[in-house]
């Protein structure tokens, strides 16, 4: 296979690392999301098998967020609401919640994985960018001597 040469102007590559490091910003913002998604599906799974070992009648401290909690007495523990779009909540047995979450958890993590691979890459081309115009400004020092 032969070489092929690509002449860019300083700007192009310039831009080239500028537009790298954009869609870097924006991968990190969407792990940062995920992330707290991942960490939200964690805690609810937890409390969901705290409820599984409840007992009907007895008290339960739920957490608010924020450190906020509020004692209440635990009279369901086989199914939980929940929320399918928006504020439409459906009855769904504890188990089958559970299932959707470690689903919901999987497909997560799999789509950080994807963004890993992609802050990799871009941080591979940002190198290479970046020692392209090291190497552009040595060479330049090098003529002005």
């Amino acid at each position: 296979m032969a070489e092929k040469t690509i002449n860019l102007s300083g700007k192009q590559i310039v831009d080239g690392l500028n537009q790298q490091k954009a869609q870097l910003d924006a991968i990190q913002r969407g792990m940062a999301s995920i992330q707290g998604l991942i960490q939200e599906l964690f805690f609810a799974k937890e409390s969901i098998k705290g409820i599984k070992k409840t007992k009907k009648g007895e008290k339960s401290l739920i957490s608010l967020g924020a450190g906020v909690f509020l004692e209440m007495k635990v009279d369901e523990t086989t199914k939980v609401k929940r929320s399918i779009a928006g504020n439409i909540l459906i009855d769904s047995k504890i188990d089958a919640a559970l299932e959707e979450l470690e689903k919901q958890e999987k497909e997560a993590t799999e789509k950080l994985q994807q963004l890993y691979k992609q802050q990799e890459s871009i941080q591979a081309n940002m190198n290479t960018l970046t020692r392209i115009i090291t190497e552009a400004q040595k060479a330049r020092q090098e003529q002005a001597k």
